[in-house]
């Protein structure tokens, strides 16, 4: 049962790349007080976004969010922190628009600016990353970590806005050197802010530069700060979503790790065994796309692969699949494997059961 609600709005307009918002909607599910739901450019003229705690501008393309919102959208959105006091998180993209940086489509609604932004494509991968002390309050489970890691696709590269006369608190610090692709300068995204949090007016925003929300293990950072933002208990969650401990090391893609990663996808199609080495590669090099493509192998021929594409996508948290493992379930012949694939339904079902309430 659902005490005092929290209401939370992803904008669902991102450019290309629709998982974004799913992954949002879903970390944002981690909580049982938290109710996300989609909010379009219409609705937040309309004034319909006042009938939500906070905003959440997930990863895709900042221009594009932007875009879409207008520029008398845009005034609602910055009078929605302002006047009315109420709280905007942005993830990547989502960062970005809450910047204050020139020749860029952004609200000003962070203190930051971002820079470089013409080797914006600079590479992507599991990242390191460090909690200042404020960051260690907010997070206390991560607090004897002196290095983190989360999931990065070319987020911005933050630095103090100018002119802004807003100030962030760094809560977390990036600490990899991502100049993966050609023509992107090195030491530009390392000691950059990785999660920073701003008073803006009456009301607060965040920023993610990374993606812990597409991060198995660290998806629950993103409704912890939604309640830290709006001054509400915080409580702790289940020991199977806090795994800080599942990365041991830094992966970025490099051209080689990009080849490697394109043979796996392509392995997909092959032989049984091809197929379970390619699910295996794909979650061993953290491969962001991992979570598209392993999946709808729970409807392979072969029923070994089934149930390999079933751990997987538990072991990725990827509760947007219930409904595939549940047809999966519903689908089987195989007695066996058909136990097999219900016992992990369930357990990711279950996935957000033992939520402890701590003050």
């Amino acid at each position: 049962k659902k005490n005092n609600p929290i209401r939370v709005a992803v904008f669902d307009r991102n450019g290309s790349s629709p998982f974004c918002i799913t992954d949002a909607i879903e970390a944002l599910k981690i909580d049982p007080e938290i109710i996300p739901s989609l909010i379009s450019a219409s609705d937040i003229m309309l004034g319909k976004a006042d009938q939500f705690d906070a905003l959440l501008f997930p990863g895709g393309s900042g221009r594009s969010e932007t875009g879409s919102l207008g520029e008398l959208g845009q005034q609602k959105v910055i009078d929605y922190v302002k006047q009315k006091g109420n709280v905007v998180i942005g993830i990547c993209a989502g960062a970005y628009i809450l910047t204050e940086t020139p020749a860029y489509p952004s609200l000003a609604l962070s203190g930051a600016e971002a820079i470089d932004i013409e080797h914006d494509h600079r590479g992507h991968g599991i990242v390191k990353f460090s909690l200042s002390d404020k960051g260690k309050r907010i997070f206390p489970e991560l607090s004897s970590y002196p290095v983190l890691y989360s999931q990065y696709y070319e987020g911005p590269v933050l630095i103090r806005a100018k002119k802004s006369k807003f100030r962030y608190i760094e809560l977390a610090t990036m600490l990899s050197d991502v100049h993966t692709v050609k023509g992107a300068p090195a030491n530009m995204t390392n000691n950059r802010p990785f999660i920073l949090m701003t008073e803006i007016g009456k009301g607060r925003t965040a920023s993610f530069v990374g993606h812990p929300e597409a991060t198995p293990g660290m998806r629950w950072m993103v409704p912890r700060m939604v309640r830290y933002l709006l001054g509400r208990e915080l409580i702790h969650y289940s020991k199977q979503l806090v795994r800080p401990d599942l990365y041991k090391r830094e992966i970025l893609f490099t051209d080689a790790l990009l080849k490697k990663q394109r043979n796996a996808r392509l392995n997909l199609l092959k032989s049984k065994q091809e197929k379970l080495e390619a699910m295996q590669t794909l979650v061993q090099i953290s491969a962001w796309s991992a979570k598209k493509w392993i999946p709808p192998m729970v409807r392979s021929r072969d029923p070994e692969v089934r149930l390999a594409a079933a751990r997987w996508t538990l072991h990725l948290e990827r509760t947007d699949a219930i409904r595939d493992l549940e047809a999966a379930v519903q689908s089987e012949t195989n007695a066996a494997i058909k136990k097999k694939l219900d016992a992990i339904l369930k357990d990711l079902i279950n996935i957000y059961e033992g939520i402890n309430r701590k003050k």
